[in-house]
């Protein structure tokens, strides 16, 4: 590879051995490569590694145009000896794998000239946790936010929902029961309460209230809630179950485990308006031991898949945004999602959405498993 490059040569007493400083950028971790005119002279194999080419040749003299944005690309010219330490453009951008793996990359870059030629040396390294930290951070202020202007009119807004309702009342109990004025203040009522129930949701969302914390199996919450969610999906949707035996303890509040269940089966009936198959599944697993020699990490799944008409990239990458939703004026609030995350990880677990246009939806959730020590010693505590 290096035969294409200007030969390093020592020209100052002292310097370093060509060999050893080839052989020290080789063993680099991150990613280098040097560019002539856009083109590739050199890239090390940590740059082959990330992007997913194991025959270094092949990425000789090939253009860098299909790897980066435009910004990245250009080479600075016009650079004299004095300038060797201009930078070019640097910055981020999301690139993906063969494998659909989306990483967020970091880009350096600076020009330097060689014996009248000029070159690029790029770096690049994998940046998507910051990315994912960064994102959960602007969440949960966004979500601070939300909690300071709900409760700052949540109080005052149910105080007018608690009159327009007892009004209602009052005028219910005098009105005939074939009046055609009692059907449209029970609809007035009705209206109340689900203005009621959407205030409560949101409370939900930005203070999630303190709940009873206790080991159980999750399949004692599923199966308890099962005849519920038979009658809310209709009859043109089958609900099936397939709950693992020997499922291991959680520690939540059931409650809010039941309430998760509900919001994403419903989420799922709403996307199969024609019919279709809800499944419920629940199951154990293990990650291997962590790098820093940790204990494996034991965990508990509860997964609802659809056979809906799924969510394209775009959506799926904004499902759980609060009050983010692809439903019908009237037909949701797009809290949903975002309350199931925030209470899966106050417990320490996670939830996932894979879903394709056309091939359904799967949302799952891990919770971490009580270990058996841990069993006898379960109580209920507040959180």
């Amino acid at each position: 590879m290096m035969n294409a490059m200007v030969p390093l040569r020592p020209n100052i007493a002292g310097s370093p051995d060509p060999a050893i400083l080839l052989a020290a950028v080789e063993a680099l971790p991150g990613s280098l490569a040097i560019l002539a005119s856009g083109r590739v002279v050199y890239a090390n194999p940590a740059w082959c590694e990330m992007f997913e080419c194991p025959d270094r040749m092949q990425l000789q003299g090939k253009e860098v145009e299909h790897m980066f944005p435009a910004p990245w690309l250009a080479v600075e010219t016009g650079a004299g000896a004095g300038e060797q330490d201009e930078s070019g453009p640097d910055g981020q951008f999301a690139h993906t794998r063969r494998d659909g793996t989306h990483l967020h990359l970091e880009v350096t870059s600076a020009g330097f000239q060689l014996r009248g030629c000029e070159f690029q040396v790029m770096h690049t390294r994998d940046v998507s946790r910051q990315a994912q930290a960064e994102k959960r951070l602007r969440e949960e202020q966004s979500m601070e936010a939300v909690g300071r202007l709900v409760g700052g009119v949540a109080h005052d807004f149910n105080n007018l929902l608690t009159g327009i309702m007892l009004y209602c009342d009052l005028l219910l109990g005098e009105l005939r029961e074939d009046s055609r004025s009692r059907r449209h203040v029970q609809e007035m009522r009705m209206a109340g309460e689900q203005g009621t129930a959407m205030v409560q949701q949101l409370l939900v969302v930005a203070r999630p209230p303190a709940g009873e914390c206790h080991a159980f199996v999750l399949n004692h919450a599923i199966t308890a809630i099962e005849d519920l969610l038979t009658r809310m999906i209709g009859e043109n949707i089958v609900l099936s179950t397939a709950l693992a035996a020997d499922l291991g303890q959680v520690k939540m509040d059931p409650a809010q485990v039941q309430q998760i269940l509900l919001n994403l089966v419903l989420n799922a009936r709403d996307a199969m308006p024609g019919g279709g198959r809800i499944a419920v599944s629940t199951r154990n697993g293990t990650d291997p031991v962590s790098i820093n020699g940790e204990s494996e990490s034991q965990w508990v799944e509860l997964a609802v898949a659809d056979t809906g008409s799924g969510m394209d990239s775009e959506t799926l990458d904004r499902a759980f945004e609060p009050f983010f939703t692809t439903k019908s004026p009237g037909r949701g609030n797009g809290l949903g999602l975002s309350t199931a995350r925030r209470l899966v990880r106050q417990e320490g677990g996670t939830i996932i959405a894979e879903s394709e246009p056309g091939k359904g939806t799967r949302v799952s959730l891990r919770l971490p498993r009580v270990q058996p020590d841990q069993n006898s010693k379960a109580r209920k505590v507040m959180l």
